[in-house]
């Protein structure tokens, strides 16, 4: 059975290069192409047409779920695998529900890649059994935010910024800087697969933050 081909999608030329060496190492792939953002990805990708896609998730620009969604729209039949430094199963159910395949955190990339990219490579579906267990437990929960973990002060910032609040108002509000605001807004948008206000504007009416 021939290698499948594999393109990789990291913002660190280091990490690209450590999967390189992985993989001659220990076969299981042949990488015929890199990418350090996601929308150098959806330039590359389609042309090459690689059976899967590594991806990492923080990604400058466009996030990892946002090129995930795009990739899929274009290539429905290309496989994706997060690599992703976040060892949360929300990050696991954001990521499949973009199109995602398989999940490898970063801490387990030696001892877990070959194992994803074997599993999808067969059409199944990967991710730790830890994150899956833990998944599973998270969705049998009852309450309006069963479906994902924000945290209590993710959620503050969120509602305000939906009120339409300025980083600044929502510092002095909550006592904190604004720079912290920001990185709340930042999890928070990554967690939900978020990028615009509007949408973030939408998921709190949605999930009754706001009225």
């Amino acid at each position: 059975m021939a290698q499948p081909r594999l393109f990789l999608v990291d913002d660190h030329a280091v990490v690209r290069s450590g999967i390189r060496l992985l993989l001659e190492a220990h076969g299981g792939a042949l990488v015929v192409g890199e990418a350090d953002s996601g929308e150098a990805a959806l330039e590359r990708v389609p042309e090459l047409a690689p059976d899967i896609v590594l991806l990492d998730l923080t990604l400058p620009g466009m996030n990892g779920i946002e090129t995930a969604r795009s990739l899929k729209a274009r290539l429905p039949s290309v496989r994706l695998i997060a690599l992703s430094m976040h060892e949360d199963p929300e990050y696991v159910r954001g990521f499949l529900e973009a199109g995602g395949n398989g999940y490898v955190p970063k801490s387990a990339l030696e001892t877990q890649l070959l194992d994803a990219i074997r599993a999808v490579s067969r059409g199944e579906y990967y991710a730790p059994a830890r994150l899956l267990a833990e998944l599973a437990r998270d969705l049998s929960e009852s309450g309006p935010y069963r479906h994902v973990r924000l945290t209590e002060r993710e959620r503050s910032v969120l509602a305000r910024i939906a009120q339409g609040c300025t980083y600044k108002e929502i510092a002095e509000e909550l006592g904190i800087s604004d720079k912290t605001v920001a990185t709340y807004r930042e999890r928070a948008a990554e967690k939900l697969g978020l990028k615009t206000r509007a949408e973030l504007v939408r998921y709190a009416l949605q999930h009754g933050l706001i009225e």
